[in-house]
């Protein structure tokens, strides 16, 4: 009896530790955010989905942005592109510095067990908005952008390019950065931007692969600035909606 119950007891440890070890093998992955940025400066609550996802911290390689979670729950999907997001949704609190640059900030969803996942989350500042303006489908008559840092809200129909003009000066950096993809889940708009300098040369240009695109250029020199906005395959479409983020960015060190 003795034997037999010492075998039933280490049979159940075995059994523990075998399932310890399979929740510490098991490799969750991060997909989605919504909403798919941060805007800089104040707390936001961003929702991460993905597969299998357990965090009890969330820690971002930039210790000047910080997270919380704010609970974790099994995710319930209905359409094709919300199961593409997987099965659990984390509520977190975002916070990122005023003075933060725009971009990509990679993080790791750490749980009590097991691997870290890790992701990245797009931070911008925040900007007035402004509607694009039709016509401006030409180099020579561009849709003239207030000074400073601006937020376009355009479609790409109609000639299928927009084209807008910033006035800046040597020495100033600045970031223009398309949200299609990230504003529209199923957006098939690939994006192409293209500066040009004030010959209207081209100088910087950013392609769609897969991801929403962006240009981050330092101005060799005063004048009118142009940027385009077109579709890699050439289309138009009443569908093909973007945010277009056109930042002057403050010098490195301020």
């Amino acid at each position: 009896m003795k034997t037999r119950l010492g075998a039933l007891v280490a049979g159940g440890l075995f059994a523990a530790v075998v399932a310890g070890d399979a929740v510490a093998q098991r490799r969750g992955e991060y997909r989605a955010a919504e909403p798919a940025w941060v805007e800089a400066g104040k707390p936001v609550t961003v929702k991460l989905f993905g597969q299998d996802l357990a965090p009890k911290e969330i820690r971002f390689d930039d210790p000047s942005v910080t997270a919380r979670v704010v609970k974790v729950e099994p995710y319930a999907p209905k359409t094709d592109p919300e199961k593409q997001r997987g099965n659990v949704v984390v509520e977190a609190e975002v916070t990122a510095p005023a003075t933060a640059r725009p971009g990509l900030y990679s993080f790791q969803l750490v749980p009590e067990m097991g691997n870290p996942v890790k992701g990245q989350l797009s931070l911008d500042l925040p900007a007035p908005e402004i509607q694009e303006s039709e016509p401006n489908n030409s180099l020579r008559q561009p849709q003239a952008l207030p000074a400073g840092s601006v937020t376009v809200l355009g479609k790409l129909d109609n000639e299928g390019v927009d084209v807008y003009r910033i006035d800046g000066r040597a020495g100033e950096t600045w970031r223009f950065e398309i949200f299609a993809r990230r504003v529209k889940p199923g957006n098939s708009l690939e994006a192409v931007i293209r500066l040009r300098d004030p010959r209207l040369a081209p100088v910087r240009a950013a392609v769609d692969q897969g991801q929403d695109c962006f240009i981050e250029h330092r101005l060799p020199q005063d004048g009118p600035y142009v940027l385009e906005v077109v579709d890699g395959d050439n289309r138009s479409n009443g569908e093909f909606t973007y945010r277009l983020a056109v930042r002057k960015l403050p010098p490195a060190g301020s």
